[in-house]
């Protein structure tokens, strides 16, 4: 079912009803035609992958043959040794007391079972797993075969896939929605002139992912940054005290033992790493309004738990409004209690224009949303406004890979190859549409044009430090680090020269190398005695390294292919006589690291 529209006005519904559905057609008529392309035989793929899954059943049941004889093997192994335990035991046994019966029949009884276990591991055990495992090589070299024929047969379905397919496929499906080939220096320039996005360089932040675009003119980026922070952890040391007491017992004196476990515990600063995806989005909707909101968990709550929690949180809201009102704040509570509680947002600083953006039908949408249980993710977003820059924060979005290189769709077996295509972007499909649902689901952000932009003429780079980041967080992390660095690393970067579709930036790992200590604690034990614990702790001390990296951009060429593009940035690498190993294809960038 084809749909022409230019909007979304109930996401939860329309995902449910056109676009689940749609896209999946999408995908699957895309596949097939990358099939039809490729002419590669699908019956003979087909009759060659059931040979290989047969014989992979067959090579099961040998293992399970070869582990039950080995098992067996096994057994009788210990009962020989057990067998001559008891022989050698009953001979030393003879020595000492002379021919005991009891000693005479266990030594002869223990010849006759390790004669007949030695037997029975010689002349029946050894033989049968030496033909199972003839047996098993022989089908671990028939199936490596088949496979690699079964790889030559795909080969030519798997040289068609490229970067970039799901991007495509999600526009088809949603084409208001449209996403870049590339995070440009342009685009930046414009979140941060026309929208007043913030763009300062966290040394604390490193971008793993991001893919930028707009809706309807208006610019958003979807980001994965790997995030720093200097906490704390707790380190233990402890030792056991040991003591004596003197008591009368029934006139007697009576010594008491007594023992004592003393423990010390310590905070010393300890880095953590944790990602933490989230979309930005720039519209010149309520142009003044800023406030936060946290998700509510609301999708799994029932309904009567979510109405004993309005009912609950209204009143507090209620008396917070009334207070805001006396100090001459503007904030007022909606009249549809179940929004203002689940949603939130009481930090906000614009009555107006949140009640202008937030309309009833706004409210509904978002509702829906938050409470679903079974189409998307449920509440699982944060959300701030600044002015015109909103972020939403989905918790899904950490639980998928959207950065996936052609080889991931690479296979030998076409059904299987097909089943993954299509559940890999369906999912891709899923995570971003409920990523941009929140939006979505407010009208006066679709229905917002943005102003005209001019841009300037000439830029630092050609893309801009978000895709740099990727870029070199995808290269080989142990390329950046500082050698002694023991921990993750955060990637900066900076701009030395742009020239001729190429970026040379300068990169910074900021990492830590650790050493251990240990501090001492003195504490009261129960022996009235103060004594000294130690403590080991490790020490994490800053560390960094610089490398320039080369970012090669694939021009925009019409006439050509975007393989074309590819290997003639290989082949001019190839001139500059940098060794192929060296370079990375990442999307539309080849990049190598040319000092480190």
């Amino acid at each position: 079912m084809e749909t022409d529209s230019r909007y979304i006005d109930a996401p939860l519904d329309q995902y449910k009803s056109i676009y689940k559905d749609l896209h999946d057609q999408h995908v699957k008529t895309y596949f097939d035609e990358l099939v039809e392309k490729s002419q590669v035989d699908k019956e003979a793929n087909k009759t060659l992958n059931d040979h290989i899954k047969k014989a992979d059943a067959e090579r099961n049941e040998v293992k399970k043959k070869i582990s039950k004889l080995s098992g067996l093997k096994g057994f009788l192994i210990f009962l020989s040794i057990v067998s001559v335990a008891a022989f050698g035991y009953s001979i030393y046994q003879i020595t000492q007391i002379g021919a005991d019966t009891l000693y005479v029949l266990i030594s002869v009884f223990g010849i006759a079972l390790l004669v007949l276990f030695i037997f029975l591991i010689t002349k029946n055990l050894n033989p049968k797993l030496k033909i199972a495992r003839e047996e098993k090589a022989t089908l671990d070299q028939k199936i490596q075969k088949m496979i690699e024929e079964a790889w030559q047969q795909m080969k030519p379905l798997n040289d068609l896939f490229t970067y970039g397919i799901s991007p495509i496929l999600f526009e088809k499906t949603i084409p208001f929605i449209d996403l870049d080939e590339m995070f440009d220096s342009k685009k930046l320039d414009y979140l941060v002139s026309a929208y007043g996005f913030d763009q300062e360089h966290d040394k604390n932040r490193s971008t793993l992912y991001v893919k930028s675009g707009h809706i309807h003119g208006n610019p958003f980026f979807v980001c994965n940054d790997l995030v720093h922070t200097l906490g704390e952890k707790a380190y233990s040391g402890s030792i056991t005290i040991h003591w004596t007491t003197t008591s009368v017992v029934n006139g007697r004196r009576v010594t008491n033992h007594h023992s004592q476990v003393l423990t010390a515990t310590l905070n010393k600063p300890y880095p953590y790493y944790q990602e933490q995806p989230y979309l930005v989005y720039g519209n010149d909707a309520a142009p003044d309004l800023s406030f936060d909101r946290e998700d509510s968990d609301a999708e799994i709550m029932s309904e009567k738990q979510i109405d004993k929690m309005v009912d609950k949180q209204i009143k507090k809201l209620s008396k917070m409004s009334e207070k805001s009102i006396s100090k001459g704040q503007n904030y007022t509570v909606m009249g549809n209690s179940e929004f203002e509680v689940l949603f939130g947002a009481h930090n906000r600083d614009h009555e107006v224009q949140f009640r202008l953006l937030f309309t009833p039908l706004a409210q509904k949408q978002l509702l829906e949303l938050m409470k679903d249980k079974e189409i998307g993710f449920g509440d699982d977003f944060d959300m701030s406004k600044r002015k015109k820059i909103n972020y939403i924060f989905p918790e899904h979005l950490k639980n998928f890979n959207f950065d996936v290189q052609p080889s991931h769709f690479h296979g030998y077996d076409l059904e299987a190859m097909r089943k993954h295509f299509i559940d890999y972007n369906n999912a891709y499909f899923r995570h971003l549409y409920f990523a941009f649902a929140p939006l979505l689901a407010i009208p006066l952000y679709q229905q917002q044009k943005p102003h005209e932009y001019i841009y300037k003429d000439l830029y630092d780079s050609y893309v801009n430090f978000y895709e740099h980041e990727r870029v070199c967080n995808m290269l080989n992390a142990s390329e950046f680090k500082h050698p002694l660095s023991q921990t993750r690393n955060i990637l900066k970067t900076s701009v030395v020269k742009s020239e001729k579709n190429c970026d040379t930036i300068k990169v910074v790992a900021y990492g830590y190398r650790t050493e251990n200590r240990v501090d001492y604690v003195t504490k009261l034990g129960g022996d009235g005695k103060m004594h000294t614990i130690p403590v080991h702790w490790v020490e994490y001390i800053p560390v960094d390294k610089d490398s320039e990296v080369q970012v090669n951009v694939v021009a925009e060429k019409e006439e050509e292919t975007y393989r074309d593009k590819v290997y003639q940035l290989f082949e001019n690498l190839k001139n500059r006589e940098i060794d192929q190993k060296d370079v990375a294809q990442i999307g539309m960038f080849i990049a190598y690291i040319s000092k480190k």
